[in-house]
C-alpha cells in the first residue's frame, strides 16, 4: 500500500536534499521566527517545492508544514512536512538536518520519509510495508532494562515546566549512556536499533510524524509522553517497544 505515495515522497526528498546542500556550498542567511528559531530561505524554497508537487501528485489530499501552514483536504489524508528538520545545525554544518515527510490517514501516520542528504541516509517506512534505511530493512533493540539502554532527549534544558523538566533529567540518569537531541537522526538511531528510546518534550506534528511511522513499522513504539498515540500531543516518546511501558509509567507515577 501506498506505494505512489512513497515514490513521489522519496523523489521530492531527494530534490529538497539537493537545494539543502547547494544553499550549503555558496553560504546560508537567515531569520528569527516569533518563537526565536531561525528559518533560511532555502526552508521556505524546499516547503514550496514539497507542497506544491504532493498536492498535484494527490490532489485532495490536505497539507501541514512548519513554514507555510495548513491547507485543507477533502480526501481524509494529509501530507505533513518538515522542509528542514534542524535549521540550527543546518545554519552551523552540523550534518543531523534532514527532510521530514509524512503521510497521515484519518489522523494515523501512515508513511514516512526522513532524508539527510549530507549523511546519505534516507529511512522511510508505509505502514504494514516495514521499514528501510537505504533499501535495506530495519528493526528497533532488543535491549529490556533502561539502565542498560542508550537514548536520546530534548526538553530537559528548553522545556518551561520544571518539574517535567525534572523527570526527564532523572529517567536519563538511569540509562547506560544519554545523548542530547540529534534532530531526526535520533528516531532513525531508534527504528535501526542504534539508540534504544528518545524523549522529546518539546514536538511537533512535522518534527515526529514521519518517525512515528518508521518506528513503528521497525518493531517500536510511539506515543506522547501520556501514552497516547498521537504526534498532536506537543511530545513525542520513540522506543523499541520494550522500554516504552517504563517511559511512560516513569513520566505519569
Amino acid at each position: 500500500m501506498y506505494r505512489a505515495e512513497l515514490t513521489r515522497a522519496l523523489e521530492l526528498s531527494k530534490q529538497a536534499g539537493v537545494l539543502q546542500l547547494k544553499a550549503r556550498s555558496s553560504g546560508i542567511s537567515f531569520e528569527t521566527k516569533s518563537d526565536a528559531s531561525p528559518v533560511t530561505t532555502v526552508d521556505r524554497e524546499c516547503e514550496q517545492l514539497l507542497r506544491h508537487d504532493l498536492l498535484a501528485a494527490f490532489p485532495g489530499d490536505g497539507f501541514l508544514g512548519e513554514e507555510s501552514g495548513m491547507i485543507e483536504g477533502t480526501s481524509g489524508r494529509r501530507w505533513i512536512i518538515d522542509p528542514i528538520d534542524g535549521t540550527r545545525p543546518f545554519i552551523r554544518g552540523i550534518p543531523t538536518y534532514s527532510t521530514l515527510i509524512a503521510l497521515e490517514h484519518d489522523s494515523v501516520p501512515v508513511a514516512g520519509v526522513i532524508h539527510l542528504p549530507e549523511l546519505g541516509i534516507t529511512c522511510w517506512a508505509t505502514k504494514g510495508g516495514g521499514a528501510f534505511v537505504n533499501g535495506s530493512p530495519i528493526h528497533v533493540s532488543a535491549t529490556t532494562r533502561c539502565e542498560s539502554a542508550m537514548g536520546s532527549a530534548l526538553g530537559f534544558v528548553e522545556h518551561e515546566d520544571a518539574a517535567l523538566r525534572e523527570k526527564l533529567l532523572a529517567f536519563m540518569r538511569r540509562w547506560d549512556y544519554a545523548y542530547g537531541f540529534m534532530d531526526a537522526f535520533s528516531y532513525v538511531c531508534v527504528a535501526s536499533g542504534k539508540l534504544d528510546c528518545c524523549i522529546n518534550l518539546l514536538d511537533k506534528p512535522w518534527d515526529c510524524a514521519a518517525a512515528a511511522c518508521i518506528i513503528t513499522e521497525a518493531g517500536g513504539t510511539c506515543s506522547d509522553i501520556t501514552g497516547t498515540a498521537t504526534v498532536y500531543g506537543g511530545t513525542f516518546v520513540g522506543s523499541n517497544g520494550i522500554l516504552h511501558e517504563d517511559i511512560i509509567r516513569h513520566f505519569n507515577g
